[in-house]
């Protein structure tokens, strides 16, 4: 047993440095912020509606955060969320045995920060990128319908991983 103490004690302090935290413990925004005002993001892609996936996937993330408030006027705010979508690109992942596409990967990079309502000053900024796989079909309403379930669960992710940094203020 005592051979196994310092291995034991080695491991314990390495898992202490590297990172993970507790899920359930109540986030709190830089600068003690409450009310939020989540901006629609700006799109500066060429793929139309992009900004209504992650601008509602982030209003949904933060409605499940206790401590945090979103609210609709912009004067009842603390701190005010924008960003922009800077890239999005969807590309063959891989290919069948005929040389037909069998996979894509769809990414998706976004930037947001959070401005304190009172003086404009950034809180917190950031970037996150996000990529997703789907498989590619023949009929194209299919395939489509799977490139829109791709960019749904990557605003979702994308909003989970800038709430996370903002929230442990990284």
């Amino acid at each position: 047993m005592r051979a196994r103490l310092p291995i034991i004690l080695l491991l314990a302090l390495s898992l202490a440095g590297c990172g993970y935290h507790l899920q359930n413990r109540e986030a709190s925004l830089p600068g003690d912020v409450r009310y939020v005002h989540v901006g629609i993001l700006h799109n500066r892609t060429y793929e139309p509606f992009l900004e209504n996936a992650v601008t509602n996937a982030l209003i949904d993330r933060l409605v499940r955060s206790p401590g945090v408030e979103v609210v609709a006027k912009p004067d009842m705010a603390d701190a005010f969320l924008t960003g922009s979508i800077l890239q999005y690109r969807n590309h063959a992942l891989s290919y069948d045995g005929a040389d037909h596409i069998a996979e894509y990967r769809s990414r998706m990079n976004v930037e947001v920060s959070l401005r304190h309502a009172d003086n404009a000053q950034i809180l917190w900024k950031g970037r996150a990128t996000w990529t997703e796989d789907y498989v590619a079909s023949d009929n194209k309403a299919l395939e489509d319908d799977r490139e829109q379930a791709a960019i749904e669960e990557i605003a979702v992710r994308l909003a989970d991983e800038i709430f996370s940094r903002m929230a442990d203020d990284f």
